[in-house]
C-alpha cells in the first residue's frame, strides 16, 4: 500500500525534483516505510511505501528490462504468486519477491491488457521508455484513488488532490457543479474533483498519454449487468461460497501481521468466518461503539469475535471524538460527509498498534441487495391511484415554505421508487439545497444532482431492483463508501482490504436476477442463506444496523455551540457558497428540536473545515495550519 504521483513534462524537458519530492511528501503517511522518487527525461514517478509484500526488497520505483519500463503501485495485487509462475514460465526472472515488480513483468509481456489479469486493488502508472507512454491504471470497482491533471505543459498525477496542488503555482477553482454535489450527496463523485481541471481516472479504466498527444481513457472492466436467467440457487450458492473462500485466502498474503474490521452484521463476520478458516492462530478483530443502543454494536460483535475465537480488541467513541472532524478535513482532500469515517477513522486508529492489514467487509450490501431502502423501494408501487395520490401530494408540498413542519414528508410522499430511493441518499434534498445554496452555484448545472440522478434512474432498463444497485455500484460506492475506507485508513498507514468486492465475486453476485437477492420484503436473501452455513444462529438473527453514528444526540448535547461557532464565521461567509441566514435557522431548528438536521449541520461543518484545510492553506493565507 502507497501513495504515489508523478508527472510528464509535454515539452521534453527534464523532470525536477524538488517538484517531485514536494508533491509526495503530502502523503507520508500512506506510505511511511520507504520514499523512492525517479526520473528519466521528461517523466518523473515517486511512492511513499507502506511495506506489506517482500518489506525488504519492494523498494519502489520499480525498473525493468534495462529501464525500458518503470512502476509504482498503491495497493495489491493478490494474486501476484500465479502470476508471477506464469511469467517465470515464459522465461521472465524476478530481482524481488514483491507484487509491483510482477506488475512491470505483467506489462512489458501484455501491453495495457495486463490489467485485465489482475486481481486485486490498486491504482499503477507505469512510464513505458522505448514508446514514450505514460499508462495509469486503477482497480475496476475504485476502492484506490487516482487523480490527474493537465498543468501548463505537465501532465501531473496523484493518489490524492495534496499532492497535485504541491506541484501548481496556484490553487485552481473549486468546481461549482462537484460542491453542488457534495452538498445534495455529502461526496463528490464521478469522474470530475472538486477543483475545476482537475479529474479521477473512471475505476476499471486505463489512460494512456503519449508524446504529443491528448490521454486516452479506455475501459477494461465495466459493472456486469444481472442475469435475466440465473444458475440454481444450490449451484449458485456452491460456486458463490467457494469464490469468497478464495478471495478470502487469497487477501491473507501478507508479510506483515492481519486482522478484521468488525460490526455485528453478516458481511464483517461472514469476511472473519472465512478468515479463521485459513489462520493457523486467533484472528485479531476490532470493534467500535458509541455508547448507545440505537447504534452500539459491541455487544453483538463480541458474540461474533468469541464465536470464532478472536482475539477482540474495542472502544467507545464519544461526542468529544468530533473533535477528530479536523483531522478528517487533513486527509478527506475533498469535501466529505458520510459521519461514518468517524467510527472508520477511529477502528482504524484502534487496530494499527497491533496489526498492518485488515480486511473488511464493505460491498456486500451493494452486491446482495442488503440495503432497506431496496425493499422500500419495491414497497412503492406505482399504478393509477398511487401516481394520483403522489401528484396530489406534490402539490401540496411545493405550497409549504421550505422549513415548514411536514415538508419532507409531505414531499417524500409525491416521489415515486427511483426518485425517492435518490432522495434517501441525499444531504440537502432539492427544496432545501435551493435555499442553502447560493444561487450562482445553482446555476451551474442544467439539473440539481437530485434530479439528475432520479431521472437518469427512472430512464435506466432493467428491473427496478437492478438500476438501484447500479446506482449505488457505480455513485455510492466508488464516491462514498470506499474513499471513506481508504482515507480513513491510509491515515493510519493501515490497509484495509475488501474480498467481497472481488471482481470474480462481484461478476458472480450478477449471475442472479435482481429478484433472487431481494425483494419488497426482504434483503439478501441468497447472500443470508450462503452465509447461515457458517455463522451462529445470533448473528444471522440480527437486524441490520449499518454504521451510523448518533449525531443527533451528540448535537443535541454541546456540540451545536461548536458547529455554529464555525458555520456563522465571517471566513465561512465571505466564501459564498452558502446562505448565513439559511444556515443560521438549521442551526436554531435543531437546537429547539423542531427538526433534525443533524447530518445536514454535518455536512457543513466537514465543508468549511476542508476549505480551511485545502484551499485557504494552499493560497497561504495568515493562519494556523495543521
Amino acid at each position: 500500500m502507497c501513495g504515489i504521483a508523478g508527472f510528464v513534462s509535454g515539452s521534453g524537458a527534464s523532470a525536477d525534483v524538488p517538484t517531485l519530492a514536494a508533491m509526495i511528501a503530502t502523503m507520508r503517511y500512506r506510505g511511511p516505510d520507504d520514499t523512492g522518487v525517479w526520473t528519466d527525461g521528461p517523466a518523473a514517478l515517486a511512492a511513499a511505501r507502506l511495506s506489506v509484500i517482500d518489506v525488504a526488497g519492494g523498494h519502489q520505483p520499480i525498473s525493468i528490462d534495462g529501464g525500458r519500463i518503470t512502476v509504482v503501485q498503491n495497493g495489491e495485487i493478490y494474486n501476484y504468486v500465479e502470476l508471477r509462475t506464469e511469467l517465470e514460465r515464459r522465461g521472465r526472472s524476478f530481482a524481488t519477491a514483491c507484487d509491483t515488480e510482477v506488475i512491470a513483468a505483467l506489462y512489458a509481456e501484455h501491453g495495457e491488457s495486463a490489467f485485465e489479469r489482475m486481481r486485486g486493488m490498486f491504482a499503477v502508472a507505469i512510464w513505458d521508455a522505448p514508446r514514450g507512454r505514460l499508462v495509469l491504471a486503477r482497480d475496476r470497482v475504485g476502492k484506490k484513488p487516482l487523480y490527474y491533471m493537465q498543468a501548463g505543459d505537465r501532465f501531473l498525477f496523484a493518489s490524492e488532490p495534496k499532492a497535485i496542488l504541491a506541484a501548481l503555482p496556484r490553487i485552481p477553482d473549486i468546481a461549482q457543479s462537484a460542491l453542488l454535489e457534495f452538498l445534495t450527496f455529502g461526496y463528490v463523485a464521478g469522474d470530475g474533483a472538486i477543483f475545476d481541471g482537475m479529474f479521477r481516472l473512471t475505476p476499471g479504466a486505463v489512460l494512456t498519454l503519449d508524446r504529443g498527444r491528448a490521454p486516452r481513457v479506455e475501459r477494461y472492466w465495466t459493472w456486469p449487468r444481472d442475469s435475466d436467467v440465473g444458475v440454481p440457487d444450490d449451484e449458485y450458492l456452491e460456486r458463490l461460497g467457494a469464490e469468497l473462500d478464495e478471495a478470502v485466502r487469497i487477501r491473507l498474503r501478507s508479510d506483515v501481521p492481519l486482522g478484521a474490521f468488525l460490526s455485528g452484521g453478516l458481511d464483517s463476520a461472514a469476511v472473519l468466518a472465512l478468515m479463521a478458516r485459513h489462520s493457523s492462530r486467533p484472528v485479531q478483530t476490532f470493534s467500535i461503539g458509541f455508547g448507545d443502543s440505537e447504534y452500539d454494536e459491541l455487544a453483538a460483535a463480541r458474540v461474533t469475535a468469541r464465536a470464532f475465537g478472536a482475539d477482540h480488541h474495542e472502544w467507545v467513541v464519544t461526542p468529544d471524538c468530533v473533535s477528530v472532524a479536523d483531522r478528517l478535513a487533513i486527509h478527506y482532500d475533498e469535501p466529505f460527509a458520510d459521519a461514518a469515517a468517524i467510527p472508520t477513522f477511529f477502528v482504524a486508529e484502534l487496530a494499527r498498534p497491533h496489526v498492518t492489514v485488515c480486511l473488511t467487509g464493505d460491498g456486500g450490501d451493494e452486491l446482495f441487495a442488503g440495503y432497506l431502502p431496496y425493499a422500500q423501494a419495491l414497497g412503492r408501487s406505482t399504478t393509477a391511484t398511487t401516481r394520483g395520490m403522489r401528484a396530489l401530494a406534490g402539490f401540496g408540498a411545493r405550497w409549504l415554505p421550505a422549513h415548514a413542519r411536514g415538508k419532507g414528508r409531505l414531499t417524500t410522499l409525491a416521489l415515486g421508487p427511483e426518485a425517492w430511493f435518490v432522495w434517501r441518499r441525499t444531504v440537502f434534498p432539492d427544496y432545501l439545497l435551493r435555499r442553502v445554496a447560493q444561487p450562482h452555484l445553482l446555476a451551474s448545472v442544467t439539473e440539481v444532482p437530485e434530479t439528475d440522478a432520479a431521472m437518469s434512474l427512472a430512464a435506466g432498463d432493467g428491473p427496478l431492483l437492478s438500476r438501484l444497485q447500479r446506482w449505488d455500484q457505480q455513485h455510492y460506492l466508488p464516491g462514498d463508501i470506499l474513499v471513506k475506507v481508504d482515507r480513513a485508513t491510509m491515515a493510519h498507514s493501515l490497509e484495509a482490504r475488501c474480498p467481497l468486492l472481488d471482481h470474480r465475486v462481484v461478476e458472480l453476485a450478477a449471475q442472479q436476477p435482481s429478484w433472487r437477492h431481494g425483494s419488497a420484503t426482504s434483503t439478501k436473501q441468497l447472500f443470508k442463506r450462503l452465509v447461515a452455513r457458517w455463522l451462529p444462529a445470533e448473528t444471522l438473527a440480527r437486524p441490520k444496523m449499518g454504521f451510523g453514528v448518533p449525531l443527533r444526540r451528540w448535537f443535541s448535547e454541546g456540540l451545536i455551540g461548536w458547529a455554529r461557532e464555525i458555520l456563522l464565521d465571517r471566513r465561512t461567509d465571505e466564501r459564498g457558497w452558502t446562505d448565513r441566514r439559511e444556515v443560521a435557522r438549521l442551526l436554531r431548528q435543531h437546537e429547539i428540536g423542531a427538526r433534525d438536521h443533524a447530518k445536514r449541520i454535518w455536512a457543513l461543518v466537514c465543508l468549511e473545515l476542508w476549505a480551511r484545510q485545502h484551499v485557504d492553506c494552499a493560497r497561504g493565507r495568515e493562519r494556523a495550519c495543521a
